[in-house]
């Protein structure tokens, strides 16, 4: 097998119609790409690890799709809606009156495919944790690596993130001549390292939702705590409980890959495989994945950490309190600053919890509360 990917260039102005004439030929799944640049509110409400930087708008914009082939020399069927379809782009030029288009394809490397983002994750620090990709060296003085907040990720450097410290004051950056940020040494070296290979999960620790969790469990994990992570993701959340000194980890995604990626990382990290659990599925639907999660740990799990969207924590918040003990902590990320009133409202229905704590980070927020 083989996969191939077409484009077609065209026009910011033409898009919507390529797009439609796309529909017209089965396909649905298409990328767009256009140099139009984000509003700073749409980059900082963006649920992604690393965005790249966008040249200045031309107009021009590509609209392109994958089509897996089978290794055969003959025709297929897909061969000829592809030939098909670059007839039906040259007739809408004339009778739709569109800029005339441009298919183009290219055969992929999947294993290219796969890794060419990896050269956007650099080694960071969250406070007293280190996260360093598995592909690269970690530096002599760990105290170098610079803070989450000084690497380049799909905010602008020049945004503070307002995450208070101890003192009470947003952590300052400093520029160079050029507007560049200048590394500086951490105010805290760390004592932690996590290496993280997160594949196609989400999670390596840089976006504001998954730092906001980092913290939280510095904050209030302890040692010998047993852990339930929901929407576990590539792992870091799991493993950093474990090096915080978790006692058990359980976690649970609703992906697939996810939690093999998980598990993998789990590996690299050298947390013992007695002391982990995973899980696929839907905590919200599937009973037996429920009661199964209550059996990991009878008594409750100390503390529980969900970091995915607002609207499903809302819908699970009612039956969250049941995988804590009493005083357990659940901390919760994933969170828009403008959905954080429908968590605090989640969090005073359920009559077994109590809200405790909340900490923003850009546009995003963590809500933590307690078990009564």
């Amino acid at each position: 097998m083989r996969w191939t990917k077409y484009t077609v260039k065209t026009t910011t102005k033409d898009a919507d119609m390529v797009s439609a004439i796309l529909m017209d030929y089965d396909i649905n799944d298409v990328q767009i790409e256009n140099n139009v640049q984000l509003t700073d509110e749409e980059l900082n409400q963006m649920y992604a690890d690393f965005v790249k930087e966008l040249p200045p708008d031309d107009g021009s914009c590509s609209l392109s799709f994958y089509v897996e082939f089978e290794d055969s020399a003959d025709r297929t069927e897909m061969d000829e809606k592809i030939d098909a379809l670059a007839k039906g782009l040259e007739e809408a030029v004339e009778l739709f009156g569109i800029e005339p288009t441009e298919l183009v394809c290219e055969d992929l490397n999947s294993a290219d495919w796969e890794n060419n983002w990896k050269e956007f994750f650099k080694s960071f620090t969250v406070d007293r944790i280190l996260i360093a990709p598995t592909w690269e060296e970690l530096p002599e003085d760990l105290g170098s690596v610079s803070p989450v907040e000084e690497i380049h990720t799909f905010v602008h450097t020049e945004e503070t993130a307002e995450v208070s410290d101890t003192d009470g004051k947003a952590p300052e950056t400093s520029y160079d001549a050029g507007g560049n940020v200048e590394p500086q040494q951490n105010a805290q070296t760390p004592d932690i390292i996590i290496r993280i290979d997160p594949g196609m999960a989400f999670g390596t620790g840089t976006h504001e939702t998954t730092r906001l969790c980092l913290r939280e469990l510095q904050n209030y994990l302890k040692a010998g705590d047993k852990v339930l992570d929901l929407g576990c993701g590539s792992g870091i959340l799991g493993i950093a409980a474990m090096k915080l000194g978790a006692e058990r980890i359980v976690s649970v995604d609703i992906d697939e890959q996810a939690v093999a990626v998980a598990e993998e990382n789990f590996e690299i990290n050298e947390v013992a495989k007695e002391k982990s659990s995973f899980y696929i599925g839907n905590v919200v639907d599937d009973l037996a994945l429920q009661e199964t999660l209550k059996a990991e740990c009878d008594t409750g799990f100390d503390l529980v950490t969900i970091n995915i969207l607002a609207d499903v924590i809302a819908v699970m918040m009612p039956a969250l309190d049941q995988y804590l003990k009493q005083d357990g902590i659940l901390i919760t990320s994933g969170i828009l600053n403008e959905k954080e009133q429908l968590i605090r409202d989640a969090i005073e229905a359920n009559p077994n919890l109590e809200l405790k704590e909340v900490q923003h980070d850009g546009d995003w927020v963590s809500i933590t509360a307690v078990r009564k």
